[in-house]
């Protein structure tokens, strides 16, 4: 049986044997199986990212004339997509077609989370 560190340390000393100063916790072991549910949920291994599903249609979401200009980076916030732009006067063009273009998003499957879309220029 375990038995908590103070303890353990009063029946050391009890024994003439030295105590445990550790700062470590002691935690309890889990199954590696588990460990991997639980990963497997928290980073979605095996589910196809909102990001890459945007990415994999840039094309089609924004246009030819466009796409080679601009590149969708990540979800910010799970409902903001970021957007590079290659200059300001694209970046205002995609803000007059940001209606359009979150219609767009919205299509894809799994996609509808996005809510906004912020274009930056760098």
């Amino acid at each position: 049986m375990e038995y908590p560190r103070q303890t353990n340390n009063l029946i050391a000393t009890l024994r003439g044997l030295p105590q445990d100063h550790s700062l470590a916790k002691v935690r309890p072991a889990y199954l590696l199986g588990n460990l991997i549910e639980v990963l497997e949920e928290k980073y979605k291994f095996g589910q196809v990212k909102v990001e890459d599903l945007i990415a994999q249609n840039w094309k089609q979401i924004v246009g030819e004339e466009y796409a080679h200009r601009c590149s969708p980076q990540k979800v910010v916030g799970g409902a903001i997509l970021r957007v590079q732009v290659s200059n300001s006067v694209l970046r205002q063009e995609l803000q007059f077609k940001q209606h359009q273009i979150l219609e767009r998003i919205h299509r894809l499957p799994g996609a509808s989370i996005i809510k906004a879309v912020n274009f930056s220029h760098g």
